[in-house]
């Protein structure tokens, strides 16, 4: 809430404007600073998610650092340099007329493909400074301003191939995904597979190689990002309930296994205390009292411990105790 300004304070305000002791520049320096905001095209994607995609190309550029490095036989060095979420539009309009762009398929552990595709474009000059150096040279910048040969097309594919199956691997600490190139357009106004009016995240990476620097731009749909985190969910609550399925079996398993086991089961009628003397005299034909009366139950045990009490009695001219009670 907005602090009020008693009469006498305003009073004083407007004297040292009057006398100038205070200046209205230093007064607006004091305001606090409001960024402004844009309703007409709102942010989907929360600091948490901007700071987790952050991480994880900060490590596809520790991969493509030393993949670019065996592929070209140049020192290289790949940085993030940016990642922030903007319009399509306004991403598709910085691009150049003549661009490398990359189209990539997303296909998630259930082995469907998602309908939304990530995009990766390589600046001009980075690419020139590729095409140059596996062509045997020695990787110098190509100042002129021109479209591709087919011939350059389809090294440079093979060039993109490498890196787009790299990125995949680098959500799968969040996600199990596999990225595919579908094709290459050399015209960012001909890709239809994002709305100009869809929210994006867009990943600028710096590429340095020996002396000259370049940029490789990676652009995800927010409805994408969106996606692959119901994908997340999804996958954690089914492990979950997955586990639970385990424990249950594995507790039968050790339940069966368990049943099968032998025990000795003992029916004690009852107990005595004597004296070695006097269990060195006795004889045939001795009683022995025990602790219990005629009609008292009988004691059953299952390995030394208590489980039951039941009747003494016979069955099939056999000995038998018929349970009665059974212990907690």
């Amino acid at each position: 809430m907005a602090e009020i300004l008693s009469q006498s304070q305003i009073d004083e305000l407007l004297n040292n404007l009057s006398s100038g002791d205070v200046s209205l520049q230093e007064l607006e320096s004091t305001e606090k600073r409001v960024k402004e905001y844009d309703f007409r095209s709102p942010k989907k994607i929360t600091k948490e998610t901007i700071g987790l995609i952050t991480g994880i190309y900060e490590n596809y550029c520790r991969i493509l650092t030393s993949r670019l490095t065996s592929m070209l036989r140049l020192m290289c060095d790949v940085t993030l340099e940016q990642a922030e979420e903007t319009v399509f539009q306004e991403y598709n309009n910085a691009l150049d007329d003549y661009v490398l762009m990359g189209v990539i398929d997303l296909k998630y552990p259930d082995d469907t493909t998602s309908d939304n595709q990530i995009l990766m474009e390589v600046s001009r000059p980075l690419s020139f400074v590729i095409i140059d150096r596996l062509l045997g040279g020695s990787g110098e910048e190509y100042a002129n301003i021109r479209d591709y040969t087919d011939i350059e097309l389809s090294l440079l594919g093979n060039v993109l191939r490498e890196l787009v199956k790299l990125m995949g691997p680098t959500w799968e600490n969040t996600l199990a995904i596999e990225t595919d190139l579908a094709k290459v357009e050399t015209n960012a106004r001909f890709i239809q597979s994002i709305n100009y009016n869809d929210t994006v995240v867009v990943i600028v990476l710096n590429v340095t190689i020996n002396d000259l620097s370049g940029k490789i731009t990676i652009c995800i749909p927010t409805d994408l990002v969106e996606e692959i985190f119901k994908k997340v969910d999804t996958l954690a609550k089914s492990l979950v309930k997955k586990s639970k399925e385990n424990i249950n079996e594995q507790k039968s398993a050790i339940i069966n296994s368990i049943k099968s086991s032998d025990l000795t089961i003992t029916g004690i009628l009852g107990s005595a205390q004597a004296t070695l003397e006097d269990i060195l005299n006795m004889q045939e034909g001795d009683l022995i009292i025990l602790d219990k009366k005629i009609n008292s139950n009988v004691d059953i045990n299952v390995e030394n411990k208590k489980w039951f009490e039941g009747k003494w009695g016979s069955r099939k001219n056999k000995s038998a105790i018929k349970i009665k009670k059974t212990m907690d």
